[in-house]
């Protein structure tokens, strides 16, 4: 993007993201996804080690890990294969990106979040597009994060 916003990506990518914003946030089991699944899969911690090519000791050191969240995303995923399982790895915006910019917007230089915003299919009217361009080409780029 070489330090230039670009609405109708952000757009793009908050509409993407709406889906994944309706996973529950901290919905993680208690001892953590690599053993619940296991366990759901009636596995024995020596049967992951086998997979995984190491004691059932070391299969249960790597759940906790997991579990604890100390755990890198390369043995993550080494993990997740040995229970035949992928990791999807995700940034999940806390607001849409479009909201994040026009707040920061909003801070740095003052200018008002367009009354045509309101309401969740806004962004994908072309004058809504056009107004927030017009309101970002007020703003230096460089500046405003």
């Amino acid at each position: 993007m070489k330090n230039r916003l670009d609405l109708t990506r952000l757009a793009e990518l908050d509409r993407q993201f709406c889906d994944f914003a309706k996973l529950q946030r901290n919905a993680m089991p208690r001892c953590g996804w690599a053993k619940t699944v296991r366990l759901a899969l009636g596995m024995s911690s020596n049967a992951l080690g086998e997979r995984l090519g190491m004691t059932a000791q070391g299969a249960r050191k790597l759940e906790q890990a997991e579990a604890s969240g100390n755990i890198t995303l390369n043995t993550l995923a080494r993990l997740a294969h040995g229970l035949d399982c992928d990791v999807q790895y995700i940034f999940v915006p806390r607001t849409s990106l479009v909201e994040q910019v026009l707040r920061r917007t909003h801070e740095v230089a003052g200018i008002p979040v367009p009354s045509t915003l309101k309401g969740g299919d806004a962004l994908e009217e072309a004058e809504t597009l056009v107004a927030l361009a017009s309101a970002l080409a007020k703003v230096s780029k460089r500046g405003l994060w």
